[in-house]
């Protein structure tokens, strides 16, 4: 009996010191994932779009810090409040157009090969057409233009697609913000996506995105001649504005980055086709960012007839020209001040039975480049010493020469009969700024003032004033 004791002790103590060593192994695991997340952090620029865990954007006017958890999601730390942002996070760069994109994503390229990426993935800008799944039936789609068949619906930059079972969608992204109620296709410069059948058209190969870590979408397509007017519907009348967001429009009510004069027939399938239906010399689209502007063109000349096709950029004292491709239609117009405007004039050229060159105006267009966005606060006042010294944010994407800051303040004077009379005050600083730095700091001297109340201040950087307010002193 005692043998059977002592065997069974034994058994019992193995089992524990195997429960214990278990048990250390996870609580060890959860204190270096816990350490591990709390150094990793990334930050976010002013002027950046996110979304939290509960569907609403953000739109940072300060910097913000994105901080990792133990549980791989996200947390983003902006003006004193911690918000949760779930384990994937698609940050947008209104200024720079770039895109960031931290957690898990599986990006498919035109071969219907799947690349997970990881962490931090970087798109420098929106012009390099890319799409990935998320989770079942979500979706992410980056282009400059996103559109569906009959230009309807007309998203810039990226769009997220969220499917209900039944195949319709939730199709949304800082300025757009819309529900399917047929099924719809949405067409970019490389691909075409299916979104109720969850397919992939990129050329004529089509991928099949259920595939791609499953799906619960229960969505069956109908056969087409049980429709009426022998038309399949999608992307007709397919999209309700849940949010009274409405997209841009130029004078003709058209949404903005259409192409007029599209006859419209037989089905676009990207906006390669889109240039091919229009049959004359134009402008396709125009996009403006900073200091730069996007632009695609169609050059129709079927009988080689034109000599030259070229742009006329006036800029403050000069006009730049730059000669254009008839095949490759796209041209980036760089190093353009912000906040300005700037006339650019299309043109070609052809020659008369006598050889005789005759210039063609056949098109004008005002760019008007995005205005930075500026932030400020004071980080010390003292009476004492008669110093007041403010920070200003920069804008990322745009460096700065100088920052020039005007304070109005009250005092209070005291006259020779012992009156108190309160003054009002105006001083200007100007501050040189450090070549890549985030932010800018200066001094303004009150020596000889009573400085009772401070009121807002104006900021002009490079003399140009920042058109988005002031800096609030509270």
């Amino acid at each position: 009996m005692k043998r059977k004791y002592d065997l069974r002790n034994k058994r019992n103590f193995v089992i524990i010191l195997i429960l214990s060593v278990f048990i250390i192994g996870i609580f060890s695991l959860f204190i270096y994932k816990y350490t591990h997340a709390s150094k990793i952090e990334y930050k976010v620029s002013t002027g950046s779009v996110l979304q939290s865990v509960n569907k609403d954007f953000i739109n940072t006017v300060d910097e913000a810090v994105l901080k990792t958890r133990w549980d791989d999601s996200y947390n983003l730390l902006y003006q004193d409040k911690k918000i949760n942002l779930g384990k994937r996070v698609i940050v947008y760069d209104s200024v720079t157009g770039s895109i960031k994109l931290y957690g898990k994503f599986y990006g498919i390229d035109e071969k219907g090969k799947v690349v997970e990426e990881n962490d931090e993935t970087i798109l420098a800008n929106t012009t390099d057409t890319k799409f990935y799944k998320l989770d079942d039936r979500e979706y992410l789609l980056v282009d400059r233009q996103i559109v569906n068949e009959d230009r309807s619906i007309n998203a810039s930059n990226y769009l997220l697609v969220e499917l209900d079972r039944m195949g319709n969608a939730k199709l949304s992204n800082d300025k757009l913000n819309l529900k399917t109620i047929a099924p719809t296709k949405l067409i970019t410069s490389k691909y075409v996506f299916d979104i109720a059948n969850e397919k992939l058209q990129y050329g004529k190969k089509d991928i099949d995105l259920k595939k791609i870590i499953g799906s619960t979408n229960e969505y069956k397509e109908e056969k087409k001649e049980e429709k009426e007017n022998g038309g399949n519907g999608a992307g007709v009348g397919n999209a309700v504005n849940v949010n009274n967001i409405t997209n841009n429009t130029n004078a003709t009510g058209t949404a903005a980055g259409v192409v007029n004069g599209n006859d419209n027939q037989g089905e676009v399938t990207d906006i390669d086709e889109i240039k091919d239906k229009v049959k004359m010399t134009s402008i396709v689209r125009v996009q403006e960012g900073l200091t730069q502007a996007d632009i695609d063109y169609v050059v129709y000349d079927p009988y080689n007839e034109y000599k030259s096709v070229y742009a006329e950029i006036e800029r403050p004292g000069k006009v730049d020209v730059v000669y254009l491709s008839k095949t490759d239609t796209h041209m980036v117009i760089n190093d353009l001040m912000p906040s300005s405007e700037y006339k650019v004039n299309f043109i070609y050229t052809t020659a008369d039975s006598e050889g005789v060159i005759k210039t063609n105006k056949f098109e004008e267009v005002t760019l008007k480049t995005l205005t930075p966005v500026y932030t400020g606060y004071i980080s010390r006042f003292s009476s004492y010493r008669h110093k007041l010294t403010y920070t200003v944010n920069l804008q990322s994407g745009y460096n700065v020469d100088t920052v020039n800051v005007t304070v109005k303040f009250y005092y209070q004077e005291v006259d020779e009969e012992g009156i108190v009379n309160v003054k009002e005050r105006t001083v200007t600083s100007s501050t040189n700024v450090v070549s890549g730095a985030k932010n800018a700091t200066g001094v303004i001297d009150t020596t000889g003032y009573d400085v009772i109340n401070l009121e807002k201040a104006s900021v002009k950087i490079n003399s140009v004033s920042n058109s988005s307010g002031t800096i609030s002193f509270d």
